[in-house]
């Protein structure tokens, strides 16, 4: 779920027009006396409109976000994954499936870790407006594929994720949580405060493959 920050339920398309004035002067090689009567001078006005991008990003390379050529698949363990298809000017991307592959049952208390190497997901935020943003997640019971048996007790956790962006993007960075999801409670997992987390960023939870 991505929820803008309260008090920005409205967007005016066009965000904002700039002018600038540029001023011209041009004088010839005359005596002092007769300077006044020999200068002319010009201003040209200069503007451009802004308006929020609709279309939609596809995914960056989240270990290295000046890749112009990312992996295809973008994460090999989701290779049938080609992003969200969202569009619109405040959009989610990219989010990683998170594969644990088979395991052996055990009794036991286990932690497994995702096979995934650098499960990541992206947010861009192309309004111009500098609200700010927030992500945030739920996650629902472990189930049988027939939906009759639940995996009690079982605890999904996201740790150690890094806010990531290309290097042209001198926007602030939104920060990043830990989250870990026990229970149907939403939880956020990134957060642009005001006039941060502009662009695209990707919070990225590397490791390596099955050790995260």
């Amino acid at each position: 779920m991505l929820n803008q920050n309260k008090g920005e339920n409205k967007m005016n398309k066009k965000i904002v027009t700039i002018t600038a004035g540029l001023g011209l002067l041009i004088s010839f090689g005359v005596t002092p006396a007769a300077y006044a009567a020999s200068v002319s001078d010009a201003t040209s006005k200069n503007h451009i409109v802004f308006e929020a991008d609709e279309s939609t990003t596809t995914p960056i390379d989240p270990t290295d976000p000046d890749n112009p050529n990312p992996p295809n698949p973008v994460d090999p363990t989701d290779p049938e994954n080609p992003g969200t298809g969202n569009s619109g000017p405040l959009s989610i991307d990219y989010v990683s499936n998170i594969e644990f592959g088979t395991q052996t049952i055990s009794s036991n208390t286990m932690t497994y870790y995702a096979q995934n190497e650098n499960p990541f997901v992206q947010v861009t935020d192309n309004r111009g407006t500098g609200a700010g943003w927030t992500l945030t997640a739920k996650a629902s019971e472990f189930k049988s594929t027939d939906g009759n048996k639940v995996l009690k007790g079982a605890e999904l956790s996201f740790k150690n994720g890094q806010a990531k962006t290309q290097s042209a993007n001198i926007s602030e960075a939104p920060d990043t949580k830990d989250v870990t999801f026990n229970n149907a409670d939403a939880q956020i997992m990134m957060n642009a405060k005001k006039d941060t987390g502009r662009g695209t960023w990707v919070d990225v939870f590397s490791g390596t493959a099955e050790k995260k």
